[in-house]
């Protein structure tokens, strides 16, 4: 493993009900981005954008190559396949990583979901589908899953999937909720990549921001 890389893959809803916040969500990525950029340590970003579709818009870049989103490259339509975007991103990154040398894999991997909707789309997989794989991935590889919603009870949505009660956060879908969201994500992750494996197992995400 490389020490002080970091994998930060994001799970981002496209789906129709976004739409409302379009320019919230355009903001408070691209401010995240540009924060996680300025973090010390190697870090690469995999965004991917899902309806009932799958959309890897950055693909495993580093941080400094990375684009901001913008009103052309995120337009919210259509249903929410939830739990195929979650499987089938876990898949392509596990992919990614086992055809890296060893010694170049990154130290840490980390997924953040951010979704405004239920479940309503999915035809592969199915949420025991996603646990599982979330929790052999926590227990073999330790890495870190992190559930954002607005509209629902997060923290039970997060469980059906294996993401405990302190790496969720519920928010406000409206532009103040937003920036709020996204500012709390941003300190989560600067505090995540800058401890150790061994530090960040069985942390609270969104406790280790206060640090």
């Amino acid at each position: 493993m490389k020490k002080e890389y970091t994998h930060i893959s994001i799970v981002l809803d496209k789906s129709g009900s976004m739409l409302s916040c379009l320019n919230d969500t355009v903001g408070g990525f691209n401010s995240f981005l540009k924060a996680q950029k300025e973090v010390d340590g190697e870090a690469t970003i995999t965004l991917v954008q899902f309806n009932e579709s799958y959309d890897i818009a950055i693909d495993m870049k580093p941080l400094s190559e990375s684009s901001d989103l913008n009103n052309q490259s995120y337009r919210p339509h259509g249903n929410t396949a939830l739990l195929d975007a979650i499987g089938k991103t876990i898949n392509d990154v596990e992919s990614k990583i086992n055809d890296m040398d060893e010694d170049q894999q990154p130290e840490k991997v980390i997924f953040v979901i951010i979704t405004d909707g239920e479940e309503n789309a999915s035809r592969e997989f199915k949420h025991e589908n996603v646990m599982e794989m979330i929790n052999r991935h926590k227990e073999e590889n330790k890495w870190e899953f992190v559930f954002i919603g607005a509209n629902q009870d997060s923290i039970q949505t997060g469980s059906l999937i294996g993401v405990r009660a302190g790496s969720t956060l519920n928010y406000i879908q409206t532009p103040a909720g937003t920036k709020d969201m996204y500012a709390s994500l941003t300190r989560g992750m600067a505090n995540y990549r800058s401890k150790s494996v061994i530090d960040s197992a069985d942390v609270d995400f969104f406790d280790a921001e206060t640090d």
